[in-house]
């Protein structure tokens, strides 16, 4: 895998690492609720994020432009199809539930690639 083809996935590894300190760093102020539903919406943005870079970054011939337009709106429609998937299925079975904590963690891991590539680029 070339370093083009890793920056992505180095990315998604903050993401995660970030998505997993979050809800650490909310149990001591917030309540364990808060914590796991925090867990639970960083967990989603990353798995979709996942999903739209390997679509994205796993094509091994030509990079032509229709080519590359198919591949990324597949990949967005699927990112989304996947995120609302996951949404549904938390708010169904995960019980007691804090709505704000879910969505503001996958708010927050959504926007930290903006964040995580300028602390990328000082290195």
């Amino acid at each position: 895998m070339s370093t083009t083809n890793q920056r992505p996935f180095s990315i998604i590894g903050w993401q995660a690492a970030l998505a997993l300190a979050t809800p650490i760093a909310l149990l001591p102020v917030f309540d364990l609720v808060t914590a796991y539903s925090a867990l639970t919406g960083g967990m989603i943005s990353v798995v979709a994020n996942t999903f739209f870079a390997l679509r994205l970054f796993s094509n091994k011939g030509s990079w032509q432009i229709d080519q590359l337009a198919a591949i990324t709106y597949r990949g967005v429609i699927g990112k989304l199809f996947l995120t609302v998937t996951l949404f549904l299925l938390v708010v169904v079975l995960v019980e007691p539930l804090n709505a704000a904590a879910l969505f503001a963690a996958y708010l927050w891991i959504q926007i930290s690639p903006a964040l995580i590539a300028g602390v990328l680029n000082k290195t």
